[in-house]
């Protein structure tokens, strides 16, 4: 479809993801951009790049109804992500729930394209090598990851009843400027000596640069071989967790990071476990964290390559480069 001048709605824009590609649609595709939001007061910097704004929430079907309205594509980019306090059900009710809620809509409205984000959580904390988009989900007991595999079905069965065009999007690891996890909280676990290798940080990063992730996105809404498909998108390369972590590392101009034996990590996150259950406070470290940071999974965009004419453009050292100088802007690094 084409974008510009097209009204299009973007859920989660005052987030990470959805925030830039809010952007990117009203300035650079200048379609009619229209946020929905859970606090207006909380999104001066949309109003600013032209963006409409207007309150509601995932769980009110009623706001949903109104903000899509005479819409012609829904990039559905609200979730709940990282939240250690959130219950299983709270991550239904939000990711699983308010996406069916929000296909609803969507399907009444007609809209011409349904952009679903999902994640490569879906394939578990094990992945295979080269994952693409045919192999099985696989849950693993983390509610975030759980629920995107729920959701997702829940969006192929809406499209199946209501012939709704859904585009399904799973992006790798999205870091760089206002990445609240890959980005700020790493950064700050690394500042405060909080973080530490797993077996030399041989385990595979598999992450996207935020402005690759929002061209595939753009280029999956203006694709007319895109709806009904899912796709893969990361930078394309397989990076170590050593790599990765090493780029904060020398931003902060210090040693890299120590390791610790994956035998030693995997009893921390037990005894950690065991911990949480007579304190209730959540383990800074798991055993399913441990696979997770020590698997060595990677992910094919051949699909996106192909069908999308995806390249990602900006390499992880640009990429790093642009982040140093956004933590730098902000005052989070001197």
């Amino acid at each position: 479809m084409d974008l510009n001048h097209a009204r299009v709605l973007v859920t989660g824009a005052t987030g990470f993801i959805g925030g830039r590609l809010a952007e990117r649609l009203a300035i650079q595709e200048h379609a009619t951009v229209r946020a929905l939001v859970r606090n207006p007061d909380g999104a001066d910097l949309l109003k600013s790049q032209g963006v409409e704004v207007v309150a509601g929430d995932l769980t009110d079907p009623e706001s949903i109804e109104q903000a899509v309205t005479d819409c012609e594509a829904v990039f559905h980019c609200a979730a709940l992500i990282h939240d250690a306090t959130a219950t299983q059900e709270g991550f239904r009710r939000v990711n699983v729930e308010g996406t069916r809620k929000m296909l609803a809509a969507a399907a009444r409205a007609q809209v011409n394209r349904f952009i679903h984000l999902s994640s490569i959580g879906v394939y578990g904390v094990n992945p295979l090598r080269g994952t693409r988009e045919t192999d099985p989900h696989q849950p693993c007991g983390d509610p975030y990851c759980d629920s995107k595999i729920e959701a997702e079905q829940v969006v192929l069965d809406v499209a199946e009843q209501t012939q709704l065009p859904v585009v399904v999007i799973r992006p790798a690891n999205v870091y760089g400027p206002r990445s609240s996890f890959w980005t700020v909280a790493l950064f700050e676990m690394i500042k405060a000596g909080h973080l530490r290798l797993i077996d030399g940080g041989s385990g595979m990063a598999n992450h996207v640069y935020i402005d690759n992730l929002v061209d595939g996105i753009v280029l999956a809404a203006q694709s007319g071989r895109a709806p009904g498909e899912a796709f893969i998108i990361s930078d394309g390369v397989n990076t170590t967790w050593k790599e990765f972590l090493g780029y904060y590392t020398q931003m902060l101009g210090i040693a890299p990071l120590p390791s610790i034996s994956m035998s030693r990590a995997w009893v921390t996150g037990l005894l950690q476990e065991v911990a949480t259950r007579l304190t209730g406070k959540p383990p800074t470290l798991s055993r399913r964290a441990v696979a997770y940071w020590t698997q060595n999974g990677t992910y094919s965009i051949t699909k996106a390559r192909t069908t999308l004419g995806y390249v990602p453009r900006i390499p992880l050292h640009e990429g790093m480069s642009r982040t140093e100088t956004w933590l730098r802007d902000t005052g989070q690094l001197n």
